[in-house]
């Protein structure tokens, strides 16, 4: 009996995000989120407070938030939080992910050595055009052309990136989202 439950895991965790038990219970907690999400903004809307203000969009489609409910899964068991990041949580404007992904999660002293192997090779062909450029400002030029985003926006997502702050933003980002709401409310009125 223990060896064919085994085989019905092993099954399920090879793909994980197509695998229908796993669909069926992001489905309900999608299907609970939604109920909750409806609620909140009928309640914002009952205290004269438009539901948007106080971050309470329309919730996702369903399909789509169960979809990403199994890819969070999927990431998990296959151990790809940049993944799961670059394709529900990364800006739209971020570009070549595979190469920012090099630097996730680097550590202060490798990324100040980065910052400053970029200024140097920038310095190199640019010479006295950028003689009087701080490192972080031609690092910031480098990151815009090579990534498509600012040195600031590259550092918050990218180099303080935590695969465990990934997987919590994906599946609990709604329920936060209500705390949240609740807590603007409850200033508002």
């Amino acid at each position: 009996m223990l060896g064919l439950q085994k085989q019905a895991m092993k099954r399920m965790m090879s793909n994980p995000a197509e695998n229908e038990q796993i669909r069926a219970y992001a489905g309900i907690l999608a299907g609970l989120e939604r109920d909750q999400r409806e609620q909140m903004r009928q309640h914002a809307e009952n205290l004269g407070v438009d539901p948007d203000e106080v971050g309470l969009a329309e919730p996702p489609d369903p399909e789509e938030r169960v979809a990403e409910l199994a890819d969070a899964v999927g990431a998990h068991v296959v151990g790809d939080a940049w993944g799961l990041y670059v394709d529900h949580l990364a800006p739209d404007e971020l570009e070549n992910t595979d190469r920012a992904g090099e630097f996730a999660g680097v550590d202060a002293d490798g990324w100040n050595a980065q910052i400053e192997e970029w200024a140097a090779t920038f310095r190199d062909r640019a010479g006295n055009a950028v003689a009087d450029r701080s490192d972080r400002d031609l690092a910031d030029v480098h990151v815009r052309e090579t990534f498509g985003v600012g040195l600031d926006t590259f550092e918050s997502e990218v180099v303080e990136f935590e695969p465990g702050r990934v997987f919590q933003e994906v599946v609990a980002g709604p329920i936060e989202t209500h705390t949240d709401a609740l807590a603007a409310l409850d200033r508002e009125v």
